[in-house]
C-alpha cells in the first residue's frame, strides 16, 4: 500500500528536525515544544507515515522516556512495516509505564491486539497450530480493554467480533458462532447506548463490524458509507487514511472478504472500499487520488507539473470502478427476469422482472416472487395490461438459463399502473442457487449526481446493461407533498424502452435495488412542484411499494 508522497516526507522530515534541534536546547523545559511534537507524531499516524513516525517517537524517547504513548507510536511504526514481534516487544516492555483504564493503557492494549493478531495473520496460513495461540492472545488484549469501559473502548468490540468470528471457523467443522452471535448483540448494544454526539467515524467502523457479524449485510454497507463520508462537528470530512486503511486490512485479512467464499454483498463493499481509496487520500485532499504509479510520480519534473499530476487524475465525479463491481452486476443479472407471452408467431418477451424475497412485517419468512410492473401482468383493466392472464406467460432468468422456462402460479399482489405499478409473481420451481435481489430503502440525493443503473430486457431483446446517460435527476423521498399520496417517485435519465417495464433500478454501490422502472417521456412533468418538464424515465421507489405491500398484506420487502 502506498505511503505519503515523497514531498510530504521530506516536509516531516525537515519539521522533525526543528522540533528535536529545539527539544536538545530546551530539554529542562519540555512544554510547548514536546507538545508541538507530540502533535506531529499523531498526525504522522493519520497519514500512515510510519518511517518518520517510527524515527520521531524513538527520538522523543530521550527526552520523556516515561511517555507511554510514545512506544504505542513506536510500535505503530513497527507493526505497519511488517514486525509485529518488534512492535509487541516493545508494548509489552512499556506496560509498566501506563495505568489501567486510563487513556494510554487503552491505546497499548489495544495496540498489543494487534500485534498479535498480524502474527496470526501472517503465519496462521502455513503453520495454523502454532499460529492460534496469537489469535488468542489478541483476543484477550482487546478484550480486557472492552470490558475494562465497553463505552469508551467500544472500537476495540471491532475487533473481538472479527477474532470471534475467524476463531469460530477454526473449531470443528466451521459451526461454533455461538459466543461470536452473543457478543456480537452485546456490542450493538453498547454502541447503541453511546449517545449520537459522541459518535466519530470509529463508532460507525465499529458499527459496520457489529452489523458484519450478525450478517446483516446491507446495514454493514450503509455503516461502512456513514464511516467513509462521516463530517465534523463543521461539516468537514474527517474520516482519515490511516482509519480507511485499518478498516480495509480488517476486513480483507480478519473478515476474509476478499475471499471467494465471502458473502457477495459485503465482498462488493470491500471493492468499493479500495476504490474510494483511488479518490482520496485524507481530510483537506479527497481531491486528489492516491499516488498509483511510482512510475508516473517519478517522471521528468522538468516538465509542466500539472500534466505528472494528471497522469493520476480523476476528473468528473466517476471513480474506476473495481472488477468485484462488475461481477456483482452480472450476478445480479441472473435475478432479473424476462416476462413472456404467448402471441401469434409464439412466445415474446413483453417485460421485465426481478426476483426479491418478501417476509411478514413481524420478520416471519414469506418466499421469493418476482416483483414486475402491473401493467406488464397482473393490472386488473385489460387497456392497460400487457398479459391479460398470467396462465398466458411463463418467467425465464435469462442470465442464469436462457432456455429454462418457470410457471406461474399466480399473482400474490398488485397496485395498479395508475398507483404503484406492482405485481409480485409467484412462480414454479425457483432453483435455490437463483438469489433474490437486495433493495434498499436509501436514495441517494437528487443533487450527487450519482448513478442509478437498469438491468433489463429493452426493445423486448436480450438481457441487456444500461450504463450510459444515467444520471439520477430528482425523486420524492423527503417531498411533503408527493404527486400522489403513498407513492415515491424516481426521475433518472438511465436508457429504457419497450420491455424494461418492470426492470430493477440499482443505485451504483453495490448493485442494491432502489427502484421498479414503469415509464419514461421525452416531457416528463418534474416533480416536487417545480415548472416545466424534461427528458427523464421514471421509477417507483421500492420503499413505497413496500409500504403498500405492508398496508394490504402485512408483508414487506426485505430491504
Amino acid at each position: 500500500m502506498a505511503g505519503p508522497d515523497p514531498n510530504a516526507s521530506q516536509s516531516f522530515a525537515e519539521e522533525r528536525g526543528q522540533l528535536l534541534e529545539a527539544l536538545a536546547q530546551e530539554a529542562a523545559d519540555l512544554g510547548g515544544r514536546y507538545a508541538e511534537a507530540q502533535k506531529l507524531a499523531n498526525h504522522m499516524r493519520k497519514v500512515r507515515a510510519f518511517d518518520e513516525l517510527g524515527v520521531l517517537s524513538d527520538a522523543l524517547r530521550f527526552h520523556n522516556g516515561g511517555d507511554a504513548m510514545l512506544h504505542v507510536w513506536q510500535a505503530q511504526s513497527l507493526v505497519d512495516r511488517g514486525m509485529p514481534f518488534a512492535a509487541r516487544d516493545v508494548l509489552l516492555a512499556a506496560r509498566g509505564l501506563t495505568t489501567e483504564g486510563e487513556e494510554p493503557w487503552f491505546e497499548l492494549q489495544g495496540l498489543l491486539g494487534r500485534a498479535a493478531k498480524q502474527i496470526f495473520i501472517d503465519h496462521s496460513g502455513r503453520v495454523p497450530t502454532k499460529a492460534r495461540p496469537y489469535l488468542e492472545e489478541a483476543l484477550a488484549a482487546y478484550t480486557a480493554a472492552y470490558l475494562k469501559n465497553p463505552q469508551k473502548a467500544f472500537w476495540h468490540g471491532g475487533n473481538i467480533a472479527a477474532l470471534l468470528t475467524r476463531k469460530s471457523k477454526l473449531a470443528a467443522g466451521g459451526t461454533n458462532t455461538t459466543e461470536c452471535s452473543a457478543f456480537t448483540a452485546d456490542l450493538r448494544r453498547t454502541l447503541d447506548a453511546i449517545p449520537s454526539d459522541r459518535r466519530d467515524y470509529w463508532w460507525y467502523a465499529t458499527s459496520a463490524e457489529a452489523e458484519l457479524g450478525r450478517g446483516r449485510y446491507e446495514q454493514f454497507v450503509e455503516e461502512l458509507k456513514k464511516f467513509v463520508d462521516h463530517r465534523d462537528a463543521d461539516n468537514k470530512p474527517d474520516t482519515d487514511a490511516f482509519a480507511v486503511y485499518s478498516v480495509l486490512r480488517q476486513l480483507r485479512e480478519m473478515w476474509e472478504l476478499d475471499s471467494s467464499t465471502a458473502p457477495p454483498v459485503p465482498r462488493a463493499a470491500l471493492a468499493l472500499l479500495s476504490g474510494k481509496l483511488l479518490e482520496w487520500s485524507g481530510p483537506g485532499e479527497r481531491d486528489k487520488p492516491l499516488q498509483l504509479s511510482a512510475e508516473a510520480v517519478a517522471a521528468d519534473r522538468s516538465a509542466d507539473p500539472d500534466a505528472v499530476e494528471q497522469l493520476q487524475k480523476t476528473f468528473g465525479p466517476d471513480a474506476p470502478m473495481l472488477i468485484g463491481w462488475w461481477e456483482l452486476g452480472i450476478r445480479r443479472a441472473k435475478s432479473v427476469a424476462a416476462i413472456y407471452s404467448q402471441g401469434p408467431l409464439g412466445p415474446r418477451r413483453v417485460g421485465t422482472g426481478f426476483l426479491v424475497k418478501v417476509r411478514t412485517y413481524d420478520q416471519a419468512d414469506v418466499g421469493c416472487f418476482v416483483l414486475t410492473n402491473a401493467h406488464v401482468i397482473g393490472d386488473p383493466d385489460p387497456s392497460v395490461v400487457a398479459v391479460e392472464s398470467y396462465q398466458n406467460a411463463t418467467v425465464r432468468f435469462e442470465g442464469y438459463d436462457a432456455k429454462r422456462d418457470f410457471p406461474i402460479k399466480g399473482i400474490r399482489w398488485t397496485s395498479p399502473y395508475a398507483k404503484h405499478d406492482a405485481a409480485l409473481v409467484e412462480i414454479e420451481g425457483r432453483p435455490p442457487e437463483l438469489e433474490p435481489i437486495p433493495v434498499t430503502a436509501t436514495l441517494p440525493a437528487p443533487a450527487s449526481g450519482r448513478r442509478l443503473y437498469i438491468i433489463g430486457h429493452a426493445g423486448g431483446n436480450e438481457l441487456a446493461f444500461s450504463f450510459e446517460d444515467n444520471r439520477l435527476l430528482d425523486h420524492e423521498a423527503n417531498t411533503a407533498n408527493p404527486r400522489q399520496e403513498g407513492v415515491i417517485l424516481i426521475h433518472y435519465r438511465t436508457p429504457t424502452s419497450g420491455g424494461s417495464s418492470g426492470s430493477p433500478v440499482f443505485v451504483e454501490q453495490l448493485w442494491t435495488a432502489v427502484g421498479l422502472h414503469h415509464s419514461g417521456s421525452a416531457k416528463m412533468q418534474r416533480l416536487n412542484g417545480k415548472p416545466g418538464t424534461y427528458q427523464a424515465n421514471e421509477g417507483v421507489a421500492l420503499s413505497s411499494i413496500s409500504a403498500a405491500l405492508t398496508s394490504s398484506m402485512g408483508w414487506e420487502l426485505c430491504l
